[in-house]
């Protein structure tokens, strides 16, 4: 087992006396037996140690003695060693607590300017969490499991997008994920080691606890080699998750029309072509990118029809997420930048038949015959051309309207609301009407029933809501 740990340092780059470890100790059979392991390798050339752990303070006195245990053992073995306490409150979740737990880890990590992240998940923990994940419903990203490498952009992401640590900073490692649960326990035994014990591994309200206790002991009396076998399950997996994303980094340049910080945007027809694996791939790798939380099968199946669908379509995909759909590129953009930049109309303004029309911040209205070379949702293309002169104005009390693919009439503010426009948006948002005042197109965002040509080459008429660097490139 020693021999096994100091060959997994070395192969990741860290098993050299100049390396610096922060290892996770709680106490716990797994990790008092990892960090033994790493101070006898220490006293063999092995990198240099630092334990570090965190009292959550939810089971008062108990956990204050683990936390001293931790520091009496590591300084009993000349470890140095960084305890803190998060004082959570009761009634904490154990996800709200594995964040804590990783952000003490983060930010400790960081100040102690270490070579990687060291903590004791073994076997046994990996089938739990295969399970645990087959349960609630997973492809291969989730039955993957636990990874023995996991880089500091994605171990730290929730912390990295909220600024509160850099975008760099040492990888997360599982050195004893091919270890089961009973020879880390045997090591102790041997080694003469007494680790705490955690009740709350026990306490059957968490599911990982009814995993562990009788899940997977009952399907043990189908298969002795239950864990074994999903562990195996989990390698195949990550092996299967690792060809998908290296065939989706090989389209992913062709798919990519612009990417920024708080947007990304698709060639629809690239993104449309490729396998619907690598299409539910392609979404959720830009989400991650976005450093937005991972969306459920329903949404990313609703996203899917929504860029199959016709264009000229949105959804809001997660919390922090909205996907557009214009007809040539297919947009996914932060929630509090989907209208950073869009057009406000100052005074009501009278279109010509053909021609451009200035608004307010440089944006423009354009009036042709012909279609723009990328139409998208801000340009609206007629099936025939409106009798007398169309006009733009802003939203007036009581303003209904009939949307394309919806019954009957809806009150322009329930709109507004459904589409989740900012409030300081809506009083100057640009409504094009036509010569009895009835709204034609909620510029951008919506076009009244019987409006709009569904073929591009038949519309009659086109009027386009555009900024002056689009208009340029065009």
């Amino acid at each position: 087992m020693l021999d096994q740990l100091h060959q997994f340092l070395l192969v990741e780059g860290v098993g050299q006396p100049t390396n610096r470890v922060l290892v996770a100790v709680s106490g716990g059979s797994d990790s008092l037996a990892l960090l033994h392991m790493l101070s006898i390798l220490r006293a063999t050339g092995g990198p240099i140690p630092i334990v570090a752990h965190l009292d959550h303070g939810l089971r008062g006195a108990e956990s204050a003695a683990d936390a001293a245990f931790v520091a009496s053992i590591a300084a009993a073995w000349g470890i140095r060693a960084v305890i803190d306490n998060a004082r959570l409150p009761p009634g904490t979740t154990p996800a709200e607590a594995r964040i804590a737990r990783y952000t003490f880890l983060a930010t400790t990590a960081l100040a102690e300017q270490v070579d990687a992240v060291l903590v004791a998940h073994q076997a046994d923990d990996q089938a739990e969490t295969v399970l645990m994940h087959l349960l609630r419903g997973a492809g291969p990203a989730g039955l993957r499991g636990m990874r023995t490498r996991v880089e500091w952009s994605e171990w730290a992401a929730p912390l990295i997008g909220v600024g509160r640590v850099p975008s760099h900073g040492p990888p997360l490692l599982r050195p004893l994920l091919t270890i089961s649960r009973s020879a880390l326990a045997a090591y102790c035994a041997t080694h003469h080691l007494t680790p705490r014990d955690d009740p709350t591994n026990r306490n059957l309200h968490y599911v990982r606890a009814r995993v562990r206790h009788h899940l997977l002991p009952q399907l043990a009396a189908e298969n002795p080699q239950i864990v074994a076998a999903l562990n195996r399950t989990a390698r195949i997996c990550a092996e299967d998750y690792d060809f998908i994303q290296q065939a989706l980094a090989a389209q992913w340049p062709m798919l990519i029309v612009e990417q920024q910080s708080d947007l990304i945007i698709f060639d629809r027809a690239a993104l449309r072509s490729l396998h619907p694996a690598l299409r539910r791939y392609a979404l959720r790798r830009a989400i991650a990118e976005l450093r937005a939380e991972e969306p459920s099968l329903a949404q990313m199946d609703t996203a899917i029809h929504l860029i199959n669908a016709r264009a000229g379509r949105q959804m809001q995909l997660t919390a922090q997420v909205w996907l557009v759909c214009d007809q040539r590129t297919v947009t996914l953009q932060h929630a509090g930048a989907v209208y950073q930049h869009v057009p406000q109309l100052e005074a009501p303004v009278t279109l010509p038949e053909c021609g451009v029309v200035m608004l307010a911040n440089g944006w423009q209205c354009i009036v042709q015959p012909d279609p723009p070379p990328q139409p998208d949702r801000w340009w609206l293309g007629f099936i025939a051309r409106p009798s007398g002169p169309l006009r733009l104005r802003t939203r007036r009390p009581g303003d209904r309207m009939r949307p394309s693919g919806a019954p009957g009439r809806r009150r322009l503010q329930d709109l507004f609301v459904d589409l989740r426009v900012p409030r300081s948006l809506r009083d100057r948002w640009p409504l094009l009407v036509d010569a009895h005042d009835q709204i034609l197109w909620v510029t951008g965002l919506r076009v009244a029933a019987d409006i709009a040509s569904s073929d591009p080459n038949q519309a009659t008429m086109w009027i386009g809501i555009v900024h002056p660097i689009e208009a340029t490139q065009e």
